[in-house]
This record gives C-alpha cells, structure tokens and sequence, in this order.
C-alpha cells in the first residue's frame, strides 16, 4: 500500500465531500497498486489458457496471444512501480492511466474466448471459461468499488463467452450464457456495494481525521495554557519572594532581639511576624512544587526504605500542629519492616501533605497513619481522619489545583488548595496508586499502594536519612554576594548576630576585591539575579581564587530549566523567602567539618 492512502489529508480549504472523495480516490489508487504487484502470478493463469486452446487445434494464435496479453500485463506492472516511486502527493494524477489498464487488460483478455468455441467439445470452453471468470472475479475486488475499471476489464470478456454458449446452442449452452450474464451482473453490483462502503468508510476516516485534529489543536491550546500558567508561577513567586525574603531576614534578627528583651510586646509581635511570614511561604512553596513537578525537573531517586519510619517522621513533623488543634496524631503499624520502592523523601512531602490537608479541615478526633502489607504483595499506607469527609461528586475535583470544600471564603490558613494536587503529581513521579474513600460526616482515607521492595542492608530507616551535615554551631566565615541593599545588610547583620565574620558585597568585582586584601571565606552565598551578572558567574570568578570554596545560591528563581543549572555549580539552592535561621544551618552543613577544638558552640542569646 503507497504511502498516500494514509498521509494526512488538508483540513482546510475542502469542502467536506471533496475530502473524502479525494479520500476514495486515495484508498482505489492504494488498492490497485497492491494488486498490480500480483499480476505476474495472474499470468500464470493466461499461460493455462493459451495451453487449452493449443491442445484443441489452435496452432498460432495463442501463442501471439499470450505474447499480448503479457505485454499488457508487463505495461500495467512497471507503470505501477513507476507510481510508487514518485512523489505521494503527485500519485493520484496517474490514476487514470492505472484505469486504462483494465481496458487493455480486458480487450486482449477476450481476444483468446472465440478460437474456444470453435474447437469441438465442452471441455475447452468450460476450462476457459472458469479460469477467465475466475480472473474477473478477482479483478473485480481489485478496481476497489470502481464500476468504470470493471467494465473495461471484464465486459468483453463475459459478452464473448454468453455469446459463445448461445451460439453453440441447445439447453447447455443456453443455460450457461444466461448463467454468465448473471455472474456478470452479480459482479458488477458487489462491485457498485464496493465502492458505496469505501464512500461510506472514507466518510468515517475523515470525519475521525477532523476529530484528530481537533483534539490535536485543543491539546496544543491545553498545553500552551500549562506552560503559560508554569510561567506565570515561575514569575509571581519570584517577584513575590524578593520582599519577603528581606523581611524573613529581619524578621530572624527581630526573633533574636526579642529573645534577649523582656518586653512581651516586642515578642509579641516578632511571633506575630513569624508566624504570617511562615504562612506565606508555604503558599509560595505551593507554587514552586507545582512549577517543578509539571516541568518533570524533579527526579525520583528510587531505593528501599522501611515505610513505617516515613509514617513516623511525618508524625514527628505534624504532631504540634495536631496537638495545637486538640487533635491525636498516630501511627499504626506491625512489628515486621514494611520495606517499599519509593523514594522516602518525596515519599515523605505526599504523606505530609495528607496529613496537613487533613489537621485544617479536622475540628475533632484526629488523624491515624495506617501501614500495612497488601493482598498483592505491595505496601499500604492510609491516612485517615475524622474530619468531615468528602462528597462522592467532590472525591476528584479536590484533586486539582487551587480548589478547596468549604473555603468559600478563602481563608489563606487553609492554604492555595494545592496539596493534593502536588500529591497526585508526586504519587504519579513514584509510580504510587491513590485510592479515596470518605463518607460525609465520618471522615476521609487516602490509601497509597506503594511497590515493594526488598532491604538492602538492616540498617535503621532514621540513619540512612539522616542529612549529610549537621549544623554544628561553629563560627565561620561567610562572603555574601547581593545587589540588594537591605537584603545584604540584613542578612549580614543576622550572621554578625550570631557572631560570625561576614563580607557583604554588591557584586563580583567586590567579592573578588575582598579576596585580595585578605578576607578568607569558609563559604560563599550568592544571590542568582545580580544586576550585571548572575550568581552563577560570580561563583565561576570566585573559584579561580578558591576552587575548593564551597557555594550557596539564593534565588527567587522558580523556572524549572534553572533547576538542574543551579544543581551542578552549588552545594544547596535556597529559594526566597528565607529566613536568618534556615540560612545559617544550610551554610553550617555545606562547610567541611573541622575539628571539635575548632568549633565554638554559637546559639542565639
């Protein structure tokens, strides 16, 4: 079959009866071209005939017949290769041409039926006509519906053999002429059935092409508008996150004054600021997770991990907050390791999302973390609340983006309405199936299926996620680089607090500027969007100085291309806002350890 039965047709600028006519046209150039590459098998057939017609007496006419025939045939075979190399869109125009085919096909095909008759006896006109009838017939399913090509190459053919039988006369000779008009017309209306069902399928293979194409254009539409909104969140978290970030700064050194003051009202409102700036940034989190898992730049690093130490961690995580609501917060599960596939981390972020998700909207009872081995061999884990569970017409939408049951006012300390859309994502990164069943008024359960896995060593689940460094409480040094004014003197005022020794500068040149009257960094964090230079090329200028030196980024970035970019020049990537804290710890961890007589312990006074 060519190439052009099947290429795509134009959706524009036909009519939709010339589309599937030309589709019809399309399908009737496939089918004879496939049929042509037959026809030197057919001619073994002709051979049969001439051999008959021989043996009645007939010396040399069958003979030149069979040379016409073969010429004929050796015609219609090259002109239909010569089709199929030539350019698909430009095959339709030789149809015709393959059409005449038939005719010369049927002339010299009847050219051998009246020498038959002329021989005595049945036998060679019976054999004939059952091998020619028997070509016509598998002709006529090779013009694929075309009335106009079976005519041409049958007609002849039949009129001479009806004719032959009546001429020899008598009760046979009627009965068979009349049995072959019938077969004759018999043909002819399978072949005119043909072509009506080609019309009709061709009508349904267009109207699944325009379908296609629909879809294929709203999927486009769907996707442009996905990427635009990954866009939009990359932008407003970034340009969000700049003033928190200098606020979250100085929200930590107000924490450390206010620790020291025994004014209440100072404390007051430092926890007041705490508390708002930390709400705001896990709404901005959201966001991030959501921009990272739909550009699928979050990578799962699959290995086998005791899942009831996952269930009991995220218990640790939650249990203030569950108690803070007068809620219980437990973890149920066997005395043998439930060993699962996953990636405990990501793992971790799912089941604390449920959790979170199910402390806001639980006002009584509480939450239990199930973990149990599956009938089929996987791991279980549910989490199941008290809360007031979920409408059956809810149970799917509740996993989409930004919307919340019974928030109806928007109530920010119920979140952006992302958290199980974030899980829905994560779970399908960890190939984990979601179940969900609640019942209104009794409270919800999440059950994941979580693959399992055989431990690779008996090492407690604890330590082989315990982080790599731990903050240590030494003083260091630290080169900040930030074009930000009050975010750098900020930040250096909350380190100074803490007693270390900090260089604060605007740009490379100053950082490198710093290097040559002698200060020696122990780490160096830098903010990516400088005003004539990034982060990253800061760092790339420091490190001809100190190669070693390790390095932080603080960005307001969230485009995921940024990601990886990020991943393989720093140590850790911290997003804005951020508080003094969390940025002490993280230098703290990526600092080489040094010897304990080194160390001075540092703590907030």
């Amino acid at each position: 079959m060519t190439d052009s039965a099947s290429s795509p047709m134009p959706l524009t600028g036909m009519s939709r009866e010339a589309r599937v006519e030309r589709r019809v046209l399309e399908r009737r150039l496939a089918l004879i071209l496939q049929y042509s590459r037959r026809l030197p098998l057919n001619y073994l057939g002709y051979i049969l005939v001439a051999v008959i017609v021989h043996r009645q007496g007939v010396q040399v006419w069958p003979w030149v017949w069979l040379v016409l025939t073969g010429a004929v045939m050796v015609y219609r075979w090259r002109l239909s290769l010569a089709v199929e190399r030539i350019e698909p869109e430009m095959q339709l125009h030789y149809l015709p041409k393959l059409l005449r085919g038939f005719d010369f096909n049927g002339v010299s095909t009847a050219a051998i039926v009246p020498f038959v008759f002329h021989a005595p006896g049945n036998f060679a006109p019976l054999a004939v006509a059952a091998v020619l009838m028997a070509g016509c017939t598998i002709g006529a399913a090779s013009v694929a519906g075309s009335q106009r090509a079976f005519v041409g190459f049958c007609t002849i053919t039949f009129c001479f053999l009806a004719a032959g039988w009546a001429w020899r006369g008598g009760a046979v000779g009627y009965m068979f002429a009349a049995g072959i008009v019938l077969v004759y017309l018999m043909l002819l209306a399978t072949v005119h059935d043909q072509g009506q069902m080609l019309h009709k399928l061709m009508s349904v293979v267009d109207d699944n092409a325009v379908l296609s194409e629909v879809v294929r254009q709203e999927r486009d539409r769907a996707t442009t508008a996905s990427e635009a909104k990954t866009r939009f969140f990359a932008a407003a978290s970034h340009d969000l996150r700049q003033p928190l970030h200098a606020l979250s700064i100085n929200a930590t050194t107000l924490d450390i004054l206010a620790r020291r003051s025994h004014d209440p009202l100072l404390k007051e409102v430092s926890r007041g600021i705490g508390s708002a700036l930390r709400q705001s940034s896990g709404l901005l989190d959201g966001l991030l997770d959501i921009s990272r898992l739909d550009a699928h730049t979050i990578e799962a690093r699959f290995a086998p991990h005791e899942i009831a130490a996952v269930l009991r961690a995220s218990r640790d995580e939650y249990a203030a907050l569950a108690a803070q609501q007068g809620l219980f917060l437990k973890v149920v599960a066997p005395d043998t390791p439930l060993w699962g596939l996953t990636d405990a981390d990501q793992l971790i972020r799912i089941v604390g999302n449920l959790v979170n998700n199910a402390i806001k909207f639980t006002t009584r009872g509480g939450v239990t973390l199930w973990a149990d081995e599956g009938m089929d061999g996987r791991v279980l884990v549910r989490v199941s609340d008290t809360g007031p569970g979920i409408p059956e017409q809810e149970r799917e939408r509740v996993f989409e983006e930004f919307y919340q049951i019974g928030n109806p006012s928007r109530d920010r300390s119920h979140g952006l309405g992302l958290g199980l859309a974030i899980v829905r994502r994560t779970a399908e990164l960890l190939k984990i199936e979601i179940e969900l069943e609640s019942e209104p008024g009794r409270g919800t359960t999440f059950t994941l299926h979580i693959p399992a896995a055989v431990p690779l060593d008996e090492r407690p689940p604890e330590d082989a996620h315990a982080p790599e460094h731990t903050a240590d409480g030494r003083r260091i040094s630290v080169l900040l680089v930030d074009d930000e004014a009050e975010v750098l003197s900020a930040l250096s005022a909350y380190l100074q607090e803490l007693g270390w020794s900090v260089r604060g500068v605007a740009t490379g040149d100053q950082a490198e500027l710093a290097l040559a009257e002698g200060f020696v960094p122990d780490v160096m964090a830098v903010d990516y969007r400088l005003r004539d230079e990034t982060g990253l090329q800061v760092i790339e200028r420091i490190r001809r100085h100190r190669p070693a030196l390790p390095s932080v980024i603080v960005t307001g970035e969230t485009a995921p291309t940024r990601f990886r970019e990020f991943s393989t020049v720093a140590a850790r990537v911290l997003h804005k806002p951020l508080d003094g804290e969390r940025l002490a710890r993280t230098l703290q961890e990526v600092v080489p350890a040094v010897g304990p007589k080194d160390a001075q312990a540092v703590a907030p006074k």
